[in-house]
């Protein structure tokens, strides 16, 4: 089963959706998609937890 974040459902103004098959991947690509296009160059337990939270399977 897909696993799938909403960078909107983690608070963030933005319409990406990451999807993949497991959750560590998901948790990669948000981390690339946050420095990248939020320019936020750390990111913190507390993000991280909201992240986890919000990934939903497909």
């Amino acid at each position: 089963m897909t696993k799938v974040l909403r960078c909107s459902d983690v608070g963030f103004e933005c319409e990406a959706v990451i999807r993949a098959e497991t959750e560590e991947e998901v948790l990669k690509k948000a981390a690339e998609h946050v420095q990248s296009v939020h320019n936020l160059k750390e990111i913190s337990d507390e993000v991280v937890e909201k992240v986890r939270a919000a990934i939903q399977d497909e």
